[in-house]
């Protein structure tokens, strides 16, 4: 990293699409280079670790509820993804079409770069499943997909070309089970997301309009970001039987009969979720990373100006890591930078914890313990410096960052159209509002870049998305649509989104 300060972030995070912009390249998350490339971005060490961090999380999660790993093509036949209707109609504007082969021959049958992954994991399915023994049957897969976003619409990692998830997938006896999946889906996104990356989001069920193409229904899960506007960060789907009857997604009960399975997928934007880390918990100094997946927990930095001082100061240093060996510690030792430019660097990367080492701390057998979140330093004793006082700040931390987020994350209701725009227009995330569901009321939200974002899922302690329906229409009786003033149907959440 070069000197000059330019290299720091220039603008204060308030100017927030120039401050993201500056983040994910200067802190290392993507790089945009590459020229022709907009929206396929490289990913730098950095960024790429947390990334993968983010992955392990999920998967780790995805393997204790028994998901077992899969790959598939990226390239499928168009034919596969026109198989069912409704999806192949919902994905056509985004798709990348592949038309030549060896040598420039034009393909018999084209093909895409998969927008998602049942078109072909179904096909599979179906050689995979044969009896009820072999259900539940579930999988993940971790890799990129590809959607021909407008190009006007590209955003480094929350919205691309070219992004990164997981992709569960699930087949099961019944639309119970399916039902039962579904929510499983849903706690483990929560403990990721919320838990360990202190990331908080509103759970909806999306309306019928913007379900996934396919879908029975459709959960969604919004975060907030600094402008005011909400990232799909998420998605659950029951997608009952209409992905198993025409990939013939079958098995053979106990009765010998065959029955088509009742399917779900559940998507975790994880390259999302990575540019969401940066907008959620940056500052005007650069990243702020919950310690989950930090590449580097712990900064150590050795500080010295005289050479006599040097071996020891090196020497507890060393000793502090072997005592943390547990965490991910790096001893910062080069030599041409000064220990304020490395605190500086290691701020910006986000690292979230930085144990500064001089003379004196050698002379007292201490350490300086400096939190990135909040610059809160503290002097620990060298035998009070444990993997369990580590564990407990790090936990400290990711509190403390759930806690600032959701005190930022901006919720209010309306009753009337007027009120709606001044909310939203004055940075509220999310407004509710009785709604009519009638397709003029949702243009003339759109008209003012608003999309309806669903019926909010057990927010009133409902055990399913059912109940959950049943009660945002029971709290909509009497009510006049806050867009028309006509009787509303459902209790709804607007905003903006990217």
């Amino acid at each position: 990293m070069a000197k000059d300060k330019t290299q720091g972030i220039t603008v204060k995070k308030e100017d927030f699409s120039e401050w993201y912009e500056q983040v994910v390249s200067k802190c290392g998350l993507v790089d945009k280079r590459l020229e022709h490339s907009r929206g396929f971005y490289g990913f730098p060490p950095w960024g790429a670790r947390i990334l993968r961090e983010i992955e392990n999380l999920f998967e780790k999660e995805l393997v204790d509820k028994n998901h077992f790993p899969i790959r598939t093509p990226t390239a499928i036949p168009i034919t596969l993804l026109e198989k069912e209707k409704e999806h192949a109609t919902g994905f056509a504007p985004e798709v990348f079409v592949i038309t030549k082969g060896h040598g420039g021959k034009e393909l018999e049958i084209p093909k895409v770069l998969r927008p998602t992954g049942e078109a072909v994991i179904y096909p599979y399915f179906s050689y995979w499943i044969q009896t009820y023994k072999d259900l539940p049957f579930k999988i993940f897969e971790t890799r990129p997909s590809f959607r021909a976003e407008r190009t006007n619409a590209i955003f480094p990692l929350l919205r691309t070309a070219e992004f990164y998830w997981i992709e569960a997938h699930t087949a099961q006896v019944d639309n119970d089970n399916a039902d039962k999946q579904v929510k499983e889906d849903m706690s483990i996104f929560k403990k990721v997301v919320e838990d360990e990356l202190a990331i908080p989001f509103m759970l909806f069920k999306r309306p019928e309009w913007d379900k996934f193409a396919g879908a029975d229904y459709t959960c969604a899960y919004d975060s907030p970001l600094p402008d005011g506007k909400v990232s799909q960060i998420g998605t659950t789907h029951n997608l009952g039987t209409n992905f198993s009857k025409p990939f013939d997604v079958t098995y053979v009960d106990k009765n010998n009969r065959k029955q088509f399975c009742y399917q779900t997928s559940f998507g975790m934007g994880v390259s999302k979720i990575l540019g969401m880390l940066a907008a959620v918990h940056g500052d005007d100094n650069g990243l702020v990373l919950p310690p989950k997946v930090a590449p580097i927990q712990i900064a150590v930095i050795p500080i010295y100006y005289k050479e006599k001082d040097k071996e020891n100061v090196l020497k507890l240093a060393k000793k502090v890591k072997t005592k943390l060996r547990q965490f991910r510690v790096e001893i910062d030792s080069r030599e041409d930078y000064t220990p304020g430019w490395k605190f500086n660097e290691w701020e910006m990367k986000g690292v979230p914890l930085r144990i500064e080492i001089g003379p004196k701390d050698v002379e007292k057998n201490q350490v300086v313990l400096v939190r990135r979140f909040d610059r809160n330093k503290e002097f620990i004793p060298v035998d009070k410096l444990t993997s369990k006082l580590i564990e407990r700040k790090f936990e400290e931390i990711t509190e403390l960052m759930f806690a600032k987020a959701e005190e930022n994350f901006k919720r209010a209701k309306a009753k009337n159209f007027d009120d709606i725009l001044k909310k939203i227009n004055a940075g509220i995330h999310l407004v509710e509002i009785p709604f009519c569901n009638s397709q003029k009321c949702i243009d003339k939200l759109k008209e003012q870049t608003i999309k309806v974002r669903g019926i909010q899922l057990f927010a009133n302690g409902e055990s399913s998305v059912e109940e959950s329906v049943r009660n945002s229409q029971k709290a909509a009786e009497g009510k006049k649509c806050a867009v028309c003033g006509k009787p509303a149907k459902e209790i709804v959440w607007v905003a903006r989104q990217y």
